[in-house]
């Protein structure tokens, strides 16, 4: 399910260095300001009656009502326009993926099946996405890094196929600490940089091949995300890539 723009609260605070400058104390509205007053708003919001705050739900509404109340309670003047609130464009997007896969190999066919092998989503809005025959191009790490001198994707023609990559860096492999940063991931080694170079190369879909150690968590993390909702800004009319297919 697809939900459309829908307003969603950003709050900013803005506090002022310049006092003397301004012809106030610095320390004015800090009265506002303790322990049990932050203990109780934290308590409210933490609530269960509160859902989680998750936009799209009551909770969302719950949560912004509010902040505006608590705002005008202590005199914050609305900080776009008349209201407190800035309109953002998102979406929750379900995608419901296949039971299975299957696999064409030149050393034989395959079938993968859906949460015990693989675990896989989309970005896109669109009503329904699939792999047809994609050719399946392995690309390292999927990692562009002119300042490491490191390419994976040099030399291949990934666009409109599917790449599939290895998590975390180089460095954590070879055990170097002047490659990348050795055992200490870098955003590099994050699946989400992985699936933005693959869009960014015109792969079709990113899948990433999960290993504990590399992940620093086990497969049973992406397994609880399976076939469940994802947030996400909506990009729809932008010129922004993503693949078809990441998992």
């Amino acid at each position: 399910m697809i939900h459309r723009l829908l307003p969603f609260a950003l709050v900013i605070v803005l506090i002022s260095c310049n006092s003397k400058d301004q012809g106030f104390d610095a320390n004015d509205g800090l009265s506002f300001f303790s322990t049990d007053s932050i203990k109780k708003n934290v308590a409210v919001l933490s609530s269960d009656s509160f859902m989680g705050r998750k936009p799209f739900t009551p909770g969302e509404t719950k949560t912004i009502n509010f902040l505006q109340e608590q705002f005008k309670a202590i005199g914050v003047e609305p900080g776009n326009g008349n209201s407190y609130l800035q309109e953002v464009p998102m979406v929750n997007i379900k995608a419901t993926a296949a039971s299975s896969m299957s696999v064409t190999a030149p050393k034989g066919n395959f079938s993968l099946k859906a949460f015990d092998d693989y675990v896989i989503w989309t970005d896109k809005t669109d009503p329904e996405i699939s792999l047809d025959n994609n050719e399946l191009v392995f690309a390292g790490y999927g990692v562009v890094a002119p300042e490491q001198n490191w390419n994976d994707y040099e030399g291949l023609d990934v666009k409109g196929k599917v790449v599939m990559v290895m998590v975390n860096d180089p460095g954590f492999w070879a055990g170097d600490t002047t490659l990348f940063k050795g055992k200490t991931m870098t955003y590099y080694g994050r699946w989400t940089y992985k699936f933005e170079e693959a869009a960014r190369q015109g792969a079709k879909g990113c899948l990433i091949i999960h290993n504990t150690a590399a992940a620093s968590y086990p497969f049973s993390v992406q397994q609880n995300n399976f076939n469940t909702s994802r947030l996400q800004l909506d990009n729809r009319g932008k010129d922004s890539k993503n693949c078809d297919v990441i998992g």
